[in-house]
């Protein structure tokens, strides 16, 4: 059946790339969600916990819920406020609003809006929160941003980060306890020259080896397929749905059980979609299978997901937390 291999070593050399940036792998909050990236989050944070991960940041609480025998620091990035919060857990503050329907006690990280306008709270809202926050008896542990052009070259990375700086003078002053700042994701840490020394970074994508300021990262995950069936294609016969591709000549074809059922996007047969060998998809995607040149029992369908990001024009996250968690996954 189809499988995905999670290579061990490139996961492990890619930690230590972030760990020498960021000043020790204490320094880095690894960010686990949606099933890391469609990695497999159950096999990928006993690795990092065993590199020296501690502090891990999730989605919700349910993927919290699965990681808490791993890391002690989780933290929780999208959040409805409900009143029946973990303890155990940390909370982000996305909205002032959340504030007074959070349970007493919570643990939370402020999430500072420095010019995303996605989330977060306004850096003039910073001392009516914390006086808030006391009055109702919540733990305000931390603060950090999210940048929307870490990975583009303009100006809008440092007018973030000189707001966010603001924001943790303001922070500082208005705190009475220690505070965890962290705002650079992936882009941002292997962009900076110099990782600040009062921040933890907070990394996503560049721990399965993709980045465009790290050449040295390794891709971790792989992708195959196995075959189902194969036969032979008469010159002039036609394949699967629609009957889109027509053979030239004869040809040898098979069927892999991979479709997009799978988490695949669902390629419709129009353009050459590339499998890792550099043959083609033939005909349109089926829901549980694809066709191809018969390449043997086993075949490699990418171990780059920007080579399948590029021809359906979206990028690798997309391809990446599409693949089912229910395709079987082995570390390698």
């Amino acid at each position: 059946m189809s499988l995905i291999t999670l290579n061990q070593k490139a996961y492990e050399h890619n930690l230590t790339q972030i760990a020498l940036k960021a000043g020790g792998f204490d320094r880095i909050i690894c960010v686990l969600k949606d099933n890391a990236y469609g990695h497999g989050a159950s096999l990928i944070a006993p690795l990092a916990k065993n590199l020296g991960i501690g502090f891990v940041a999730v989605k919700n609480e349910a993927e919290a819920l699965f990681l808490q025998e791993f890391f002690d620091q989780i933290l929780i990035l999208s959040h409805k406020a409900h009143g029946k919060e973990n303890l155990n857990f940390i909370y982000t503050v996305n909205s002032k609003a959340d504030l007074a329907k959070l349970r007493e006690k919570t643990r939370v990280h402020l999430e500072i809006d420095t010019g995303m306008h996605r989330n977060g709270v306004f850096i003039k809202e910073l001392p009516e929160i914390f006086k808030e926050a006391k009055r109702l008896k919540l733990y305000i542990e931390g603060v950090f941003t999210h940048f929307a052009s870490a990975d583009e070259l303009n100006d809008s990375f440092l007018m973030q980060k000189e707001a966010f700086e603001e924001a943790k003078i303001l922070a500082l002053r208005l705190s009475s306890n220690k505070l965890i700042f962290h705002s650079h994701n992936s882009a941002a840490l292997f962009r900076c020259k110099e990782f600040p020394l009062d921040e933890l970074c907070r990394v996503g994508l560049c721990q399965y080896g993709y980045s465009d300021f790290n050449k040295n990262l390794k891709k971790v995950l792989t992708l195959y397929a196995h075959r189902l069936s194969s036969r032979t294609l008469k010159a002039g016969q036609s394949l699967g749905y629609g009957g889109v591709f027509k053979a030239t000549k004869d040809m040898k074809i098979a069927t892999y059980d991979l479709g997009y059922a799978d988490g695949l996007f669902r390629y419709n047969g129009k353009g050459e979609l590339k499998l890792a060998n550099g043959s083609s998809l033939l005909g349109r995607m089926s829901m549980d299978s694809f066709a191809s040149e018969d390449f043997g029992e086993e075949l490699c369908v990418f171990e780059d997901a920007r080579q399948w990001a590029s021809f359906f024009n979206t990028i690798e996250y997309e391809i990446l937390v599409k693949l089912s968690p229910l395709l079987p996954r082995k570390i390698i």
